[in-house]
């Protein structure tokens, strides 16, 4: 199954999807994304093993934070999840998720176009999930998830994985500024972010700076629990395998409203 057809940052979605396939292989494993395996048996081996050891364990880190994150949300009542930069999510499909509860995923039309051949192919269907084909640069994006159902005065789930670091620090603060402002007291927020600055890099990524992150979320309109990757792990039960805190790193956040409580 080919990806040329999509743009780079569409290609990364297939990238993170192989080295989520890999957490299907453990003897224990924290999820199984039926995308990912379906995508990872379709390539080569070649392919599955450019996927490097650091990126494997970050991808896993942060989609079980994030799953947790989500299902607590869920469970204090929150009923709209908002995947922004969704690539081959899976969570409406594998998340035993409430049955009014809506996900909204928001992404390219060159990514939900490779999206769905995987899904159709895979037999997924899911009448909870809605797609938005929408640049979070537009002024008319949060407009475009209302006309398919999503309402500002009800809570929302907003999730940011892997999505912030393709964007310089003004726009970061712009794009979770306009989130908090377009947020009902008691929304959530879920954000990973990471803060590798060490060569080889992504030619799209732009670093992060890492201090004062929670002064950083306040003056975007967010309370924010901050953590790292290797604390993460380790508190879940892996510690990150040898090397691989000193080739990747990360921070996970788990954010609320300004006043919420």
């Amino acid at each position: 199954m080919g990806n040329g057809d999509l743009s780079a940052v569409g290609r990364t979605a297939f990238a993170v999807a192989l080295a989520r396939a890999t957490e299907a292989t453990r003897d224990h494993p924290w999820f199984v994304d039926p995308l990912a395996v379906r995508l990872s048996a379709a390539v080569s081996q070649a392919t599955r093993e450019r996927v490097s050891v650091g990126l494997t364990a970050w991808i896993a880190v942060r989609t079980r934070f994030l799953d947790e994150l989500i299902l607590q949300a869920a469970g204090r009542g929150l009923r709209q999840l908002v995947i922004i930069g969704a690539g081959l999510d899976a969570r409406a499909f594998r998340l035993n998720l409430p049955p009014e509860l809506t996900v909204y995923e928001v992404d390219r039309e060159d990514v939900f176009a490779a999206k769905r051949r995987i899904l159709q192919a895979a037999g997924l269907v899911s009448g909870r999930r809605h797609e938005i084909v929408a640049d979070v640069l537009e002024a008319d994006w949060l407009e475009r998830i209302e006309y398919v159902g999503w309402r500002r005065d009800e809570r929302t789930i907003w999730i940011l994985e892997g999505f912030l670091i393709y964007f310089d620090p003004e726009t970061r603060t712009r794009i979770l500024t306009e989130l908090a402002g377009a947020s009902a007291p008691g929304s959530e927020l879920g954000v990973t972010m990471s803060t590798r600055t060490d060569e080889p890099r992504h030619p799209l990524w732009k670093a992060f700076d890492a201090t004062d992150v929670d002064g950083w979320f306040a003056e975007c309109g967010w309370q924010a629990a901050v953590t790292t990757m290797a604390d993460a792990s380790g508190r879940y039960g892996r510690p990150l395998p040898t090397g691989v805190a000193e080739r990747v790193s990360g921070l996970l956040v788990a954010a609320r409203t300004v006043g919420a409580g």
